[in-house]
């Protein structure tokens, strides 16, 4: 998929969010917004807030656009120039937007996490499974349920840790493609979707797989940015206001929310919820 296109198509994923189930919220100032070593923190009006994973493995640009003057919406129209720092600061903008949606709607669509997500996507034996970035939790949880797991991993450190854990990794998007093709189940990192090129191109070769999941911190966005992104299922993180102080603190330390919830000992609670078909 061509470069440019992709990333419009990312813009546009978040924009019809804003402009529909998530209106409300999507014209509220920016009063707090900066990248730490790696997460960038976004905070609106009103208090809520939102974090994304800083694109360190692409070439990041610096943004000469003026954030406290921004909102989530106009965020999301920057993040179609193809620039990967500005779509971090848009993804977590409308991430922010996301929390703001799940405490004041009576019934948001999205059910708290109380499972493992190997147990919500019932994987069993006989499944194959294809993880877009390592994550060991994960990649633990699916073995014991004893599906087959293959990693596609850029960064080299993560690759080796994935190989001395016992994981089959894939070493070129040439064979990240194919194992995509007769995956069962695809399960990406929320970070793939500051890659959107990569990320739709995975998703196209993974069509046949009976779920394409977002998982993380960076994807807690309403479900309707991940369907339009190719996934059936998006697991996030719901973050209350009254905690956005003290991540804000960890992400100017140069940590991000497992830092917060390990270190300072705050509760983000985990939401799941299947995407919108059609």
């Amino acid at each position: 998929m061509h470069q440019r296109p992709a990333w419009r198509m990312l813009s546009r994923a978040l924009l019809e969010a804003l402009d529909g189930p998530l209106r409300r919220w999507a014209g509220l100032g920016v009063v707090d917004a900066f990248a730490g070593r790696s997460h960038v923190y976004v905070e609106l009006e009103g208090g809520w807030c939102g974090v994304s994973l800083v694109p360190h493995w692409l070439p990041v640009e610096p943004l000469d656009e003026r954030l406290e003057d921004a909102t989530p919406r106009m965020l999301a129209r920057l993040a179609g120039r193809g620039l990967p720092l500005a779509a971090a600061f848009a993804v977590a903008a409308v991430n922010a937007v996301t929390s703001a949606w799940i405490e004041c709607t009576a019934e948001p669509g999205v059910e708290v996490q109380r499972r493992s997500l190997a147990e919500v996507l019932g994987a069993g034996r006989g499944d194959r499974v294809v993880l877009l970035g390592y994550m060991a939790g994960l990649a633990r949880e699916l073995g014991v349920a004893g599906a087959e797991v293959l990693v596609a991993e850029l960064d080299p450190a993560l690759r080796g840790e994935a190989r001395r854990a016992g994981y089959h990794v894939l070493e070129t998007i040439e064979e990240t493609l194919g194992a995509l093709r007769s995956a069962s189940l695809v399960v990406a990192s929320g970070s793939a979707v500051l890659d959107p090129p990569r990320l739709l191109e995975e998703f196209a070769a993974a069509r046949a797989a009976r779920e394409r999941v977002l998982v993380g911190h960076t994807s807690s966005f309403h479900p309707v940015v991940g369907a339009r992104l190719g996934a059936t299922i998006v697991a996030g993180t719901y973050i209350d206001r009254g905690v956005c102080r003290e991540l804000r603190w960890t992400v100017a330390a140069g940590g991000g929310p497992h830092r917060a919830e390990t270190r300072r000992r705050i509760r983000l609670v985990k939401w799941v919820a299947r995407t919108p078909q059609g």
